[in-house]
């Protein structure tokens, strides 16, 4: 492959990786950093890849690796302000909408920053990148049926600590989740 191919494949996949890193990282910088990570192991591994109508699933997997890697690392676990600047949508005029959706957006991420990397990454990879589980499967080297378990494990978590207890505002904090997580 040649330089101006690569450099067609990074200015189409680079928001995509952008964004999958960010979500994952919290961080602009971080995710910058995954994000060039990414492309570089994945053009030196192009030869790898079968399909290359699967680029775009293979390095979102590949930079969710590598932002999920580095969480560890750091024991950093954080998610931005601006998340929904990176995958929500436009908010609408009415100001009770947008207040009650920019409120939905915090609590979700109050939620997901409480989850384990590797549950984190399931659930980008699922609904931020839109992959099925099969594709997920595919490139994580694992099976469908452990995808599946591991998208519920983290859905369950996320929705019970997104549970009303009361009619009072729910505190988000890792003992709200049962034992068994």
């Amino acid at each position: 492959m040649d330089t101006s191919e690569m450099e067609k494949l990074y200015e189409q996949y680079f928001p995509r990786v952008y964004r999958t890193a960010f979500f994952i990282t919290g961080d602009y910088q971080t995710a910058e950093d995954v994000a060039q990570e990414a492309f570089l192991k994945a053009f030196a591994s192009l030869h790898k890849l079968q399909d290359r109508q699967k680029f775009g699933s293979w390095i979102s997997v590949i930079a969710s690796n590598h932002a999920v890697d580095l969480l560890r690392k750091q024991k950093k676990i954080s998610l931005s302000d601006n998340m929904e600047t990176y995958g929500g949508e436009a908010h609408g005029d009415n100001p009770t909408e947008c207040w009650e959706k920019e409120e939905n957006i915090r609590e979700v991420r109050e939620a997901l920053a409480l989850l384990e990397p590797e549950e984190r990454e399931i659930l980008v990879l699922k609904y931020f990148n839109e992959l099925s589980i099969n594709d997920i499967a595919s490139l994580l080297a694992a099976p469908a049926g452990t995808i599946k378990s591991r998208l519920f494990r983290a859905r369950d978590k996320v929705r019970l600590l997104l549970q009303p207890r009361s009619t009072e505002k729910r505190p988000l904090s890792k003992r709200n989740l049962p034992l068994e997580y």
